[in-house]
Formats: C-alpha cells, sequence, structure tokens
C-alpha cells in the first residue's frame, strides 16, 4: 500500500503542469523513500538508530544556539554569512522559518524525553537527555510558533499516553501510582511552562493569539490560505492540479486578506489534497494508518520485554526509540494541520527516519517489514538512490549559480547576476526564475542607464529573458508584469498593456500589481484611469502604494516605440 501511494506521488508530480515546480516535490520524496528504506531495513537495530538520534540532538543544540541569539538580539543573525528574513525575535535558527525550527525541535524534542524517561542509557546520559528535550522546548518557546506550542503539547500528551499504556500492560500492579504521578508531572510542568512564556512580552502575546481565533472572535491569516487551497482542490478533485501549483493557484484564489506571496497553503493536508487530489489524500490516510498500527503493535511487543517502570534500568533502548518516535509523529500530525514542515526538505526526511521506525520497530517486534522480506526493499534502495544520483546531481551546478546570481540581483551587482545568470545557462536552461534574474538585472540596468541607446538595448535583452521564462511557466505573475515594466522602457505601450492584463488576471486581488498597472497608466498619460486602478489597488492592501512602480519605469518620452 505505501509502495502504490509513493508511486501515485511520483507520477502524478512527473505529469504536473511546470516542470521546474515539480521537481523539489520529486526529489525530495525520492530522498525520503531512501531514509525510510534504509531506516526500516538496514538501520534496525537500536544502538545504530541511536546513533542517528544523537546527531539529530547535535543539530539541535546548533540550532538552538542560534535561535537564542536571534531571540535574544532580535538582530536576525545568522551563521556563516546567511541572512535571513526579518522575523523580529522570532527564532528560527538556520531554517527559512519560525515554524519550521519549531517543526524540527518538536520531534527531537519528544524523542529525547522518551530517551530520558525509557531508554537503558547511564543515568548521566538519561539526564543529559532530559535536559536537552527542556532545551528543544525552549527553542519551541521562543519561535513564537502558535502551532509549534499547541503540536508540542499533543506530542507530550500522546508521549504521556503511550507511556500510561505501557506501564499497563507490563505491569498493572504499578499503574495507579504510576497515573497520579504522570498527572501531577504533566499538570507541573504545564503550569510552570505558561508562567514563564508570559515572562516574555513576545511570547505572551503569541499565546495570547490562540484563544480568540478557536473563539471565532479573530480570523488567522491560514484560514484564507485554506480557502484557497479549497478553491484549487476544486479545479481538480480527483488527481489534483499537480505538484508545486499552489504557488500559482494560490495567487488565483487569493484572498485579499492575503498580500504576501502564497507559496504554501499553511496546511500539509490542503496542500496535497489541492496538488494531489482526493486519491493522494486517501494514499496518504492509508500510510499513517499502517504505520501508526505498526508502530502500536511493535510497542505493545516490545513491552512485555522492557521493564515497566521508567526508573528501572531498561535492557535495551528500542522501546524508548519507539515510543519517542511514535509521540514525533504525533507531533507532525498535529502541526500539518497548521503549518508546512513536510515541504521543508530537512524536516521532511526526519519524518522519514521516524516512519521508518514505525514501520519496523526492532527485529521479532513486529511491524510491517522484516529482513526475510526485505529483498525489494533492498533493490528499491539502489534504484532509489542512483535515480537522484543521475538526475539531481547534475542539476546541482545551474541551481548554484542560479543562486549566486539572485544573490548578486538583490545585492544590485546586475552586471555581476547578469554574468553568473548566463553562467548557470550553460547547466539549466528549464529554470523560468533563473530568466526572471537576468532579465531584472537587465532590466534595472536599463532604468539607471542615462544613455538611451544602451538604455534600449538592456530593455530588449530583458523581454528576450522573460518571454524565455514565460514560455517554462506562462503562469507566474511576476515575469508578465516585469515583462510590461520592460516593454514600457521599449515605449512599446500596446504590449505592456497585454502583460499587465494578464498579470492582473492571474493575481486580481494583489494591491501592488494594481499600482505597477497604475504607473504604466500615468506613463501613457491616463491619468484617470491610473487614480482608478491605484486607489482599487490601495483598498486591498495597508501598504502605501503611491511611489511604487514609478521609480521603475523610464520617464515617459513622446515619439513611436524604439525600433
Amino acid at each position: 500500500m505505501s509502495a502504490a501511494f509513493f508511486l501515485y506521488i511520483l507520477v502524478r508530480a512527473a505529469l504536473s503542469p511546470v516542470p521546474y515546480l515539480w521537481w523539489t516535490d520529486f526529489l525530495m520524496v525520492l530522498g525520503c523513500l531512501v531514509v525510510y528504506l534504509v531506516t526500516a531495513v538496514h538501520i534496525t537495530k537500536a544502538q545504530d538508530r541511536t546513533i542517528v538520534l544523537v546527531v539529530l540532538f547535535v543539530i539541535a543544540l546548533g540550532e538552538l544556539l542560534v535561535g537564542l541569539r536571534q531571540f535574544s538580539q532580535g538582530d536576525n543573525w545568522m551563521p556563516f554569512g546567511f541572512l535571513r528574513t526579518d522575523s523580529g525575535k522570532r527564532a528560527s535558527g538556520m531554517f527559512i522559518s519560525s515554524i519550521h525550527l519549531a517543526g524540527y525541535l518538536e520531534a527531537v524534542g519528544v524523542m529525547a524525553l522518551s530517551c530520558a524517561c525509557w531508554s537503558a542509557w547511564k543515568t548521566w546520559a538519561r539526564a543529559l537527555a532530559g535536559y536537552l528535550a527542556l532545551l528543544c522546548y525552549l527553542g519551541v518557546a521562543i519561535t513564537g510558533s502558535r502551532g509549534g506550542y499547541l503540536s508540542s503539547a499533543f506530542s507530550l500528551l500522546t508521549f504521556a499516553a503511550l507511556s500510561l499504556w505501557m506501564q499497563r500492560r507490563a505491569n498493572p500492579g504499578r499503574f495507579t501510582g504510576f497515573a497520579i504521578l504522570t498527572a501531577m508531572v504533566v499538570g507541573g510542568v504545564a503550569t510552570a511552562t505558561i508562567i514563564l512564556m508570559n515572562q516574555s512580552d513576545l511570547i505572551r502575546h503569541r499565546l495570547e493569539l490562540i484563544g480568540p481565533q478557536f473563539s471565532g472572535k479573530q480570523l488567522d491569516i491560514r484560514i484564507y490560505n485554506w480557502q484557497a487551497a479549497l478553491d484549487q482542490f476544486r479545479v481538480s478533485p480527483v488527481i489534483g492540479t499537480g505538484a508545486g501549483t499552489h504557488l500559482y493557484f494560490g495567487r488565483l484564489f487569493r484572498r485579499p486578506q492575503i498580500q504576501a506571496d502564497p507559496e504554501h497553503a499553511h496546511s500539509d493536508y490542503l496542500e496535497l489534497l489541492a496538488e494531489y487530489g482526493l486519491i493522494g489524500a486517501i494514499g496518504m490516510a492509508a500510510f499513517l494508518f499502517v504505520h501508526l498500527r505498526s508502530g502500536l503493535s511493535g510497542a505493545s511487543a516490545l513491552a512485555h520485554r522492557e521493564f515497566a517502570d521508567p526508573f528501572a534500568p531498561r535492557k535495551s533502548n528500542v522501546l524508548a526509540i519507539q515510543l519517542g518516535a511514535l509521540s514525533a509523529i504525533a507531533a507532525y500530525l498535529a502541526h500539518s494541520v497548521v503549518d508546512f514542515n513536510l515541504h521543508i526538505p530537512g524536516n521532511a526526511l526526519v519524518f522519514a527516519f521516524i516512519f521508518g521506525i514505525a514501520a519496523n520497530p526492532d527485529e521479532g517486534a513486529g511491524g510491517d517489514i522484516h529482513p526475510e522480506q526485505s529483498g525489494w526493499h533492498r533493490w528499491a534502495m539502489a534504484v532509489l538512490g542512483i535515480a537522484i544520483c543521475a538526475w539531481g546531481l547534475p542539476k546541482f551546478q545551474g541551481e548554484y549559480w542560479c543562486e549566486q546570481a539572485r544573490v548578486a540581483l538583490r545585492d544590485r551587482k546586475y552586471d555581476q547576476s547578469i554574468q553568473l545568470g548566463e553562467k548557470a545557462l550553460r547547466h539549466e536552461r528549464r529554470n523560468p526564475f533563473l530568466y526572471m534574474h537576468i532579465g531584472e538585472a537587465h532590466r534595472a540596468s536599463g532604468v539607471a542607464m542615462p544613455i538611451r541607446a544602451l538604455a534600449q538595448q538592456h530593455y530588449e535583452a530583458a523581454v528576450e529573458n522573460y518571454k524565455k521564462g514565460l514560455e517554462l511557466f506562462p503562469q507566474d505573475e511576476s515575469l508578465w508584469v516585469r515583462l510590461g515594466q520592460a516593454l514600457d522602457g521599449l515605449r512599446d505601450f500596446q504590449g505592456a498593456e497585454a502583460a499587465y492584463l494578464t498579470a492582473l488576471k492571474l493575481d486580481p486581488n494583489l494591491g501592488v500589481l494594481h499600482a505597477y498597472y497604475a504607473a504604466h497608466l500615468n506613463a501613457r498619460g491616463r491619468e484617470a484611469e491610473a487614480e482608478e486602478h491605484l486607489a482599487k489597488g490601495q483598498r486591498l492592501t495597508a501598504e502605501n502604494l503611491s511611489l511604487i512602480g514609478h521609480s521603475t519605469l523610464p520617464k515617459p518620452e513622446p515619439g513611436p516605440p524604439i525600433q
């Protein structure tokens, strides 16, 4: 069943409309399959899995240190010269956003807690694991992620319930006392956590935002993301619209309340439903059911081999790893309702490792994969590994130089951006965003160029690159609006008009697009229409649009379009 589900995901991704947009899903799923199969078939001993966990613990500690600096200083600091989006004091570590750091720490934190309570480690190692778990939840707290708070709480309650279940199965005589102790610890920890979190203005504010959403007094911005994802689902309910397509369907169906680019649906489940349809959603549900059943049956079998008392010496770390994995799955299942952690490769690979544990808890402890039945799994790993290397590695140079071109463009080093972009084109010509970067560097050079003949050359080069990008990704509004601006630079106002109107058709509720179109209308002397579109755009956003677009257009000149 799992094989059929992933096969469908890969085939549906490969048949998606825009090739470059489905590559990420396709390669990420292949990578997750390799990690999943390696964990389930090869890394089956508790000792080997413990080594992987220790590596994850060390990574979590490094991420926490970076996050603490960000939280304490609020300066968006990143190591190694990296840059991050302005997030204020909300910690994101080296992840793209705070919610993804929370997603990583909540999974690693409950795994560390399970090792502290149920492992066969020496006392000092278990104490260290418990301390690391506390640090992970401190990290979740300073992310300000409300989804992280709720999913962490859910995973901790799941861990407590699993621990009670293990105690009841293994030693019913001690169950009542253990249940009372567990309730006291959970209550005390929850109270202390809330008190401590309220000491920070940022965290207290994030906590206060949770209540109104459940009472209906205040709609979270995610609700509008979800509505757009459901609209997208209705376009193709059975097989979905294809991998990566929410990037432009989210724009098409955006609500006016969302002016940021809706790259993801802010719900892994709804994005899966929209992009892979009912078939993908049913396959995902079946995958989850099979693995949760496997994990729980494995935990039940392990309970008879382990001591019931969590403070007594364990025979092995198998039970600790299994309970931690099930609790981490609970964290991800809850967090995926409101965020998109599984679209982040790092978190997706951790998720694959955890599900590999659930698929094969331990040799002789149940599960869906057994050594004597794993021949085809080994062949599958070899094929997947070869596929990733053969298809993915050749793309590295193109992606690397494309990113360098983007960074140079961001830093306004336009000549360097063009050179780096041309270098990237030697390795990759199917990336529409690469043409966007080169076109933007040319267009910006044309705007700044005082000599008209040289400006014309840059505008023509920009138009050429935008059109090449649109051949690959005709649904991209950004390419259309920049094409319109470049055509304005050539005074091809008719062509520019068509480009702007296409962009507005693709994203009718984005305020800034109306401002760009208003700037175009002003350049043509159509002031009344320009004021109308500027006012319409301003009604959609709180951002001041009065100056947007004007600095990106050349001053209007009389005469025919430049030939």
